[in-house]
């Protein structure tokens, strides 16, 4: 199988994660990956390590004229079994330079659950633009539903992640609060995540500033960097919380925060399968998120954690309280959520399931995989 992936973006972060873990699949099964990149992405370096062949050209300078003829030359001449859009932009602009019968069959991954618009650039682009979309959450398959894509040209899979690293971190407690500067008898609220609007810190806020009198034990660390840092370090001193909310920027590696929780919180209004939420099962912690995206169905309510409706702070306060006074639950809660994530999240059914959506897409072509390793 030949197949062409095209990634506009230019940092690295979660989908950039799941991207990797595609290629070393399809590397490792003896298919061959090329990657289309923006020059600068960070990308290149993983796509090389993995054997991949990396070509680069302007995709987030859409404007340019030379840019859609160029990028419909690559395509055409590497005659993809699997052309893949990667992200939005690349649906965007790719998916309009790759009109017509120019690869067997082309996918994207839609990630997030912003709500779709109807017109060009909503629905449109997975209506007319690929031939099937990959939802990685129930709630993102319902976004794309509501904008009028077929239920037939949409398959949920699943993001995952490598459980391992995750797996030991409860017993690595007492040092991670030392390193961390947490207090022994802390109980500690954790979240870890870019500080955005989208993410719901100040809810979460909001919310322990409703628990503080009642728990003069609990303590909030929001670890993570992004443009809501000095506003919510100005929140936690106007709630005259500033002694019991953490928020030190980005901490890398994130181990240390989740091994020295006790509950851990998602309060985002707008989510896909949010690894961080993965790597807080995997260490066993109970959940509290809000019901954006994918949070609940790693999350099961009265289960695993907690699940709340976005942006309700009342109820967010609410569900953490029990974590806090009841060790029990919240390791009955933080062992379900383990074993949930284990048997529904891991990185190893990632690829062996999009593999088999592909293998099925061509045979419903009509046409046998390639067996060319790499592209022209």
């Amino acid at each position: 199988m030949r197949l062409l992936h095209v990634l506009a973006e230019t940092g690295y972060s979660g989908g950039e994660g799941q991207l990797k873990l595609i290629l070393r699949h399809f590397a490792a099964r003896g298919h061959g990956n090329t990657v289309i990149l923006h020059p600068g992405a960070k990308f290149a370096d993983t796509a090389r390590e993995l054997g991949a062949d990396v070509r680069f050209l302007p995709l987030r300078s859409w404007w340019r004229p030379d840019l859609y003829p160029r990028l419909r030359a690559v395509i055409v001449a590497a005659d993809a079994d699997i052309l893949h859009f990667a992200c939005g932009k690349a649906l965007q602009i790719a998916g309009m330079a790759a009109m017509g019968r120019t690869a067997r069959v082309k996918v994207t991954i839609r990630r997030i659950d912003y709500p779709i618009r109807r017109g060009l650039l909503g629905g449109f682009r997975y209506r007319r633009l690929v031939d099937h979309t990959v939802a990685i959450c129930d709630a993102i398959a319902e976004r794309l539903r509501a904008a009028g894509v077929d239920a037939a040209n949409i398959t949920r899979i699943y993001d995952g992640i490598d459980p391992a690293p995750w797996l030991p971190l409860r017993h690595r407690r007492a040092a991670a609060r030392q390193r961390l500067g947490i207090p022994a008898d802390a109980r500690l609220i954790v979240c870890a995540a870019v500080l955005r609007p989208r993410k719901g810190q100040r809810v979460l806020i909001d919310a322990f500033a409703r628990l503080a009198t009642a728990h003069p034990r609990a303590r909030l660390f929001l670890a993570g960097d992004g443009s809501e840092l000095a506003a919510l370090r100005q929140q936690a001193q106007r709630l005259g919380l500033q002694d019991r909310i953490t928020l030190p920027g980005a901490v890398r590696p994130i181990h240390d925060v989740l091994a020295a929780a006790d509950v851990f919180c998602m309060p985002s209004f707008h989510e896909g399968l949010c690894n961080a939420c993965l790597e807080a099962g995997f260490a066993g912690l109970p959940q509290v998120v809000s019901n954006a995206g994918g949070n609940g169905e790693i999350v099961i309510d009265g289960q695993t954690g907690a699940v709340v409706s976005a942006g309700d702070a009342a109820a967010l306060a609410s569900a953490i309280a029990p974590y806090l006074g009841d060790d029990s639950l919240a390791r009955q809660h933080g062992e379900a959520g383990r074993e949930r994530c284990l048997r529904l999240f891991t990185a190893e059914r990632l690829g062996p399931e999009l593999e088999d959506l592909f293998t099925r897409l061509l045979a419903a072509r009509g046409v046998a995989r390639s067996p060319g390793a790499r592209l022209p």
